[in-house]
């Protein structure tokens, strides 16, 4: 039970440094300003004032032929973060939101099962060929002890559940050129000699939820939409179900349409988002009481896997051929004054 306390308290702080990025339209078409990102795994190090930075994140998608990595360095005072990746494809995502990224190679050896003890590095040279090596090590066993929101300090509604989390072990240290930051001791929930966590964590199946104030146009063709920045969804319908593919980030999003006969005709009952070839439950869903239609109001609910929520709200969506749609919170009590107001038109 210590435990199980300590590893929600701390890992309920983590962030994550994400700037508005460009999601889809609206009902037939994709819901106005949600995004939907899935990531693997996530490693986080706070940073002392050794080094120029308070924080280090390192997010892993290795479900491809090819694993990508995002690595952010967050500036130290408070300042939008220096992203590194060694993928072309995230290279684009992260230029299409406005911040600042590199493309470099990268070399990341981790454990294929984390476990108490596990090692992780990461090496990579800068843009200005500063080397940065990075060993993490895992301090407690990774569990769904850990799982739950993190905060996310943003002007926007974002979501972040981790599914599973582990807290970082004695050795944690980034070094960057000739200067090593190695992890504190977490000693707002360490209960020595029994349990000593440091500063830093893991986490398991992140599921990111981004609410953007965007303006969005997409292109249509017979099988898929692709907007202004080459962002494409292949579309696909069956049994009352659109189902819509980000294949360059291996996500998909699935539509439920009210019953053939209902009022309005095509309104959409839920939207369930989760990544591509990951075995198991593993989903976020956005409920609609009632079905939203353009024109209406509904109320959401989100919830993670089968049943567990985490966040409610309304959305207040318009008629016309351009649509815009409003999302505001009324849980968690971080979004309570967070909202977003998004619009999306389909071009000829």
């Amino acid at each position: 039970m210590l435990l199980r306390k300590a590893l929600i308290a701390a890992l309920a702080f983590i962030p994550i440094a994400l700037a508005a990025q460009t999601p889809p339209p609206t009902q037939t078409l994709p819901l106005a300003g949600v995004y939907y990102r899935y990531w693997p795994e996530q490693i986080v190090q706070w940073v002392g004032p050794e080094l120029p930075y308070t924080m280090i994140v390192l997010a892993v998608d290795d479900r491809g032929k090819q694993p990508i990595y995002d690595v952010q360095l967050i500036p130290r005072p408070a300042a939008a973060p220096v992203h590194y990746t060694n993928s072309a494809e995230e290279l684009a995502i992260i230029q299409a939101t406005g911040q600042e990224v590199h493309q470099v190679p990268m070399q990341f050896d981790a454990p294929s099962d984390p476990a108490n003890g596990a090692q992780y590095q990461l090496r990579f040279n800068t843009e200005k060929g500063t080397p940065v090596v990075w060993q993490f090590v895992l301090g407690t066993d990774v569990s769904e002890q850990g799982s739950g929101l993190s905060p996310v300090p943003a002007p926007i509604p974002i979501l972040m559940y981790r599914e599973q989390g582990g807290l970082a072990g004695q050795g944690t240290a980034l070094q960057i050129g000739g200067v090593t930051s190695t992890a504190d001791v977490w000693k707002e929930i360490a209960q020595p000699p029994y349990f000593v966590p440091y500063r830093g964590a893991l986490s398991i199946g992140v599921h990111i939820l981004t609410f953007a104030p965007v303006d969005t146009a997409w292109k249509s063709a017979p099988d898929s939409l692709t907007d202004a920045h080459g962002r494409s969804l292949a579309l696909a319908t069956a049994a009352g179900v659109t189902t819509m593919t980000d294949t360059a980030l291996a996500v998909s999003a699935s539509y439920n349409l009210a019953p053939a006969g209902s009022v309005p005709p095509g309104a959409v009952t839920r939207v369930t988002f989760s990544p591509n070839g990951v075995k198991g439950n593993h989903s976020i869903t956005l409920e609609f009481t009632p079905a939203l239609a353009p024109g209406s109001q509904s109320s959401f609910d989100v919830i993670v896997g089968k049943k567990t929520k985490i966040a409610s709200g309304s959305v207040q969506a318009s008629a016309g051929p351009t649509v815009t749609e409003s999302w505001t919170f009324t849980t968690p009590d971080a979004l309570k004054n967070l909202s977003a107001k998004a619009i999306a038109s389909l071009q000829p």
